[in-house]
């Protein structure tokens, strides 16, 4: 009966964490898109980012906040971004960035 017990503990933590990397893991290997499809930033492993707005490309790095922001460094200097109740990034409001409304994860 203990090790029937265990074993049920176990499989259930093994779930659990396999739920966890699954449904977390922040932006890294996702791209984000805004409203009208011509801004995207591409997260990628190692804190790189490739931001896109129309044709022009920049070359990033961002760091995330425990699921609450991203911080993506380019070029042209930091923008924050938050996240919203549905997981989608929302610009700095008052910024260019801003009137585009919130990026979507494609």
């Amino acid at each position: 009966m203990k090790n029937n017990f265990r074993g049920a503990l176990l499989g259930a933590a093994v779930v659990g964490v396999s739920l966890l990397a699954a449904c977390g893991g922040g932006v890294s290997g996702n791209t984000y898109v805004g409203a009208n499809g011509g801004y995207t930033i591409e997260f990628q492993s190692g804190g790189k980012a490739i931001e896109s707005l129309g044709p022009q490309k920049d070359n990033c790095t961002y760091t995330e906040d425990s699921g609450k922001s991203v911080t993506l460094s380019c070029s042209d200097g930091k923008t924050i971004f938050t996240f919203d109740s549905k997981g989608n990034l929302v610009p700095p409001s008052g910024s260019m960035l801003g009137m585009m409304g919130p990026l979507t994860k494609k």
